[in-house]
Parts: C-alpha cells; structure tokens; sequence
C-alpha cells in the first residue's frame, strides 16, 4: 500500500532532529549585504518611442538621455533621443534628432561639455536599407552640433572619457575606438593574448571614476576591465565570461560594476563591487525582448541616487532599481510529490526568490534508512530550473529516477542567493510495489487488403516502460506455433504513468483475403505484459484489382467479369433505292421495296 505524503515521527537523537525539521517550514540563514530591487517610488519610466536602447545618465546635472528607435522601419517613423529629468519627467528639449530617419541606439554624455553623443546605425527593412551610420554631437538643449559617420556598428552603449573623447565600440574592427568630439581617430583599444583571444564583437563600454575602461564582448560573452598605462588602455582582468554579457554600467562613485546578461530570452543584472565581487544579481526575467533584432536592454547608473536604469526594448520604458541595505533571503516549501512510480518521481516545491536571482537550488533525497542515520549528507540531488529571481512565489518540479520500487524516500529543497540561504522539508513518499504492464489488445481498423492500424491499452503501473511493440501472425501459423517468429511494431506512444494509455501500430505487408491474431506486449522494469490476442481479416482481392482473379473467356483468357464500356455506333448511311428495268418503287409494309411492273394485255375483241 502507497504511504500517505506526510513527514513521519522518528526515534532517536537524529530523527528528533529531523522532526524538528519538518515542523519548521524552512530554516534560513540571511547575508546583510546590499543589493538592488525594483525601486519602490516606481517601478519603471514610461517612453514616447517604441524601441528604448541605449541610455546614459548625466552625473553633473543627473538628466537621463535614452536613445529610441522605431518599430515602424518599413515606413521609417523616424527615431529620436529623449531627455529625462532625474525623476523620468521628459524636459522641454525633448526629444530631439537630427531631422533624418535617426535610428539611434546609442548615447553617451561628455562630461566637459554636459553635451551628449548620439550613434544611429543603418536599418534592414523590407524596402531595403534606410538610416545611415552616423555619430552625432548635441547640446544639453537638444541642439545638433556636428555629424561624423563611422562604419556600421553595433555600440549598443557609449562613454566618454574625462577629457570629453569618445570611447567607441567598433565591430567592424574589433576594438573600441577612441575618438576626438569632432570624430578624429586618436587611438583603439584591443585585446591581445593576455586577454586569452582578441575582441570579436565589442558592444558596450563603461569607465569608471579612476579611468577604468569595461567592455562587453559580446560574442564570448564575457566583459573585460582595462586600465590606462603611458596613455593607454592595457588589459588588467575578466570581470565576467560565458554569462551571456549583454550591457555594462559603473556607478562613478561606489565604483560599482552592472552586467546584463542575456541566457537564452532571459535577461539580469548582475552587480559586482568594485574589486570585482559578486553581490547581488537581480532583475531576472522583467526585460521583455525586442521586436528588432539585435537590440538588447542596456545599463546606466546614477551615482547620486545610485539608481540603475534599464532600458526594456519591448515594454517601451525604463526599468528602475534602487540600492537597499541588505537582500531579503529567499523562502521554500516542500509539497507531496507527484506522480511517483515503481522507480521514479516528480519531487514538488514553491520557492521565492524575493527578486534575487538564486545561486542555489536542488532537491536532496535519499532513502529512509539512510535518512535515519545520517540525514541527507549521503543524499542524491536534483537541480532546479535556472535563472529563478521571480519576486513571487513559483512552483518547481525535479524529476528523479533510479528509485527502488517499494522503498520510503525523504526529500528536502535547497536554495541560496545573495540574501541567504533556505531549506525546506523533509518530504516523505513511497515508490509503487514492483509490477510489470497491464497490457490490454483492442480492435483493429483501417483494415485494407494488406494494411491495418493495430490498437490496444498498457498500464505501466509507474514502472518504467523500455518496450512496447504489438505481434501478429496469420490464424495457420497461430494454430501451428503461438506467436513464434510473430512480426512486430513499435507502439506508440510509449506509456508512461499509472494509468492505462492507448497504444496503436500501423502495420503494412499483409496478405489479403487473410485471418490475422494480433496482441500487444510491453516490458518495464519489473517484468513484461501480454496481453490476450485479437482477431481481425484482411479482405479478398476482386477482378478490379487483379486480372488474375478474373474468369476465364471462351478464348481462355481471363474475361472481366465486369461488361464493356458501352459505346455508341456510328450512324449508318443508307443508299438510295434505285430499281432495275421492269420494276418500281412501292412502300410495302412500311418499307420500300421494288416491286416488278404488271404488263396489261389489250382484250381481243
């Protein structure tokens, strides 16, 4: 009999333990470090544009500048920039271009001058290229000052430097090149063999308050950390590599680093502190992805309030998180697993992350015996889902296997961030009894001459099915040997669960005018199920299918039992009646016909 999903009482110092344990929901230890979450104030900046990209914020005067394109490329809505106070309120020069079709994705606020750059790229569209590339200077007041055009590339993110030089991430040239306001090359920043290979896809650049150079190589997915030496940029670390690294920002004064990382349609931060320790990581799964290719959500940092803003390509606003003094621990919940089979089962829980993306999560089980003695420190464990930083509470699932039927098992779930860590449980169940299929042979149809569709039922009783397939033989050889040297065909599906589940094979090769037994098996992991056969007969062959089963003619050769087609003769053209010498026409019985002359003799008087 299956146990009832509920902890048990234990005896003994452990199993004291381990009840003191399932009283409590979880136990939790929590990190009072710093961290980020959805600013309270408001969660997010509404935007005029379609297509938020780039962003920078004005450390002197706190203006936030993002740059906008529009989803509307076939027509070529034009794109804009906007100004928005430190409060997200749009300024009185905003927005602004350049009066073309200014597809920006990029901006960056020169430090001298409180102008700002502005990179717009050239668009594919249906009725072929619009835009150019072209970097452009403004005012703070919106006005446009000079253009330059660099080849088309993908900066999703500027910076400019202290002395107002612009730091460029050029694809073309794998590297980040710097430029003078005026667009004049002074120099480029590569990557050489002690970065381990060469910049492939530099995307976005970020400096911090001493000069620090960080750049998002975007196609290792890794972020880069320069120094200055003698004026220029020499390689110093890797801050991060193979996370899908996406968008960079620094705060200027805590010298804290933000990364996006992009895995898979999933988008976070991840927040590193100055010398390159993880803190927290935050923001999963609110960046909606955008309707254009190749535009990610993109980073920028206002070190007064130290705000992070995060551009949302597909929601039309900005993000907005805001620094709190420790990271809330994440809360678990065991729950009754479901379903559980002979060697098998799907362990349950809900977990919280409070926000905060979770470096940890697993399942640990074991069996009772084991957990008696030792809890779970022998335990096996199964991971969850990646990437959960919901603020919500969200139901996972683990499925294990390599169970032993007829056994107790505990489980308990595991979970970490940057706020602490939580365990919940343990959880007790039982696997099924050992039984093999319930394996039942239904009818077939579509029955033709030499095809069929087999059908039938097998009850896996929750083992595990490694073989399905139906047999059939012709009623001879059946009366002969059984269903020896039978033929064969793969179920399908294949069953699984603790339920009867409909099977069926479509088998071809038959012979007609034939009695067939047919019956379906399946194994598992605890023995094999067959099941009593089934009757079922092909039809004969007609004369319409085979001249071979037509009668024969009198000729001897096979008559189609089947009349001709039938056909119309042609009419038949008669020829005019015309009759000899001493005879004449005359209709006789409604023919005519000729008939000979009578001669009158003269009466002899």
């Amino acid at each position: 009999m299956q146990r009832s999903f509920v902890p048990r009482r234990r005896g003994g110092l452990v199993a004291a333990l381990a009840a003191t344990v399932a009283m409590a929901l979880a136990a939790t230890s929590a990190w009072a470090g710093p961290g980020y979450q959805v600013a309270s104030g408001g969660s997010s900046i509404p935007l005029s544009a379609e297509v938020p990209a780039g962003i920078a914020v004005d450390q002197g005067t706190q203006a936030i500048y993002v740059a906008e394109v529009s989803t509307a490329l076939n027509s070529i809505a034009p794109g804009q920039v906007e100004q928005l106070s430190s409060s997200g309120i749009p300024t009185a020069a905003s927005p602004f271009g350049t009066g073309g079709q200014d597809l920006f994705v990029s901006v960056a606020v020169n430090p001298v001058t409180h102008g700002i750059y502005a990179y717009q790229i050239q668009g594919s569209t249906p009725v072929g290229p619009k835009g150019v590339s072209m970097l452009s200077t403004f005012s703070s007041s919106g006005h446009l000052e000079t253009s330059f055009f660099p080849p088309q590339a993908e900066a999703a993110t500027l910076a400019a430097d202290a002395s107002g030089r612009l730091l460029f991430p050029n694809t073309p040239t794998s590297s980040v090149q710097i430029l003078s306001s005026s667009g004049t090359l002074e120099g480029s920043v590569t990557c050489s063999g002690a970065c381990g290979s060469a910049l492939v896809k530099p995307q976005a650049v970020a400096l911090d308050s001493a000069g620090k150079l960080y750049v998002v190589d975007r196609a290792n997915g890794r972020v880069l950390k320069f120094g200055l030496s003698g004026g220029s940029y020499v390689y110093e670390s890797t801050l991060q590599s193979g996370a899908g690294a996406a968008a960079v920002a620094v705060d200027s004064s805590s010298g804290d680093v933000f990364v996006g990382d992009l895995v898979g349609s999933t988008y976070h931060v991840v927040a590193y502190d100055s010398s390159g320790i993880e803190f927290d990581d935050f923001g999963a799964g609110l960046v909606t992805p955008s309707q254009i290719e190749g535009i990610t959500g993109q980073l920028a940092v206002n070190g007064t309030t130290h705000k992070v803003y995060l551009s949302n390509p597909g929601g039309n606003d900005l993000l907005v998180f805001e620094r709190i003094g420790s990271i809330p621990a994440p809360t678990a919940a065991v729950a009754a697993p479901s379903p559980v089979g002979q060697v098998s089962a799907t362990l349950r829980a809900t977990v919280n992350p409070k926000g905060h993306v979770l470096s940890t999560c697993k399942f640990e089980y074991t069996d009772h015996a084991d957990f008696q003695a030792n809890g779970f420190s022998n335990a096996h464990s199964a991971s969850c889902p990646s990437l959960l930083g919901q603020n919500q509470d969200t139901a996972i699932t683990a499925a294990v296997s390599g169970l032993t039927p007829s056994t107790d098992y505990d489980y308990r779930i595991r979970i970490a961030s940057h706020g602490g860590s939580t365990e919940a449980g343990p959880q007790a169940f039982e696997t099924l009894a050992p039984l093999p299929p319930e394996s039942t042979t239904g009818s077939a149809t579509a029955v033709k001459k030499t095809s069929a569709t087999l059908a039938g039922s097998v009850n896996p009783k929750g083992g595990l099915v490694s073989n399905c397939h139906f047999e059939w033989v012709t009623e001879a050889a059946f009366q002969a040997t059984g269903f020896a040297g039978a033929s064969s065909k793969a179920c399908t599906p294949l069953p699984t669960g603790n339920a009867a589940i409909s099977v069926s094979a479509a088998v071809s090769g038959l012979t007609p005018a034939t009695t067939y037994r047919f019956r379906v098996v399946a194994t598992n992991n605890s023995g094999t199920g067959t099941a009593l056969p089934a009757i079922f007969a092909t039809p004969a062959e007609t004369c319409s299918d085979n001249p071979a089963f037509c009668p024969p003619s009198s000729e001897g050769s096979p008559t189609p039992a089947f009349p001709p087609p039938a056909t119309t003769p042609p009419p038949v053209q008669r020829k005019p009646l015309k009759c000899r010498r001493g005879f004449r026409k005359k209709r006789v019985r409604g023919k005519q016909r000729c008939v000979r002359v009578k001669k009158h003799r003269a009466t002899q008087r």
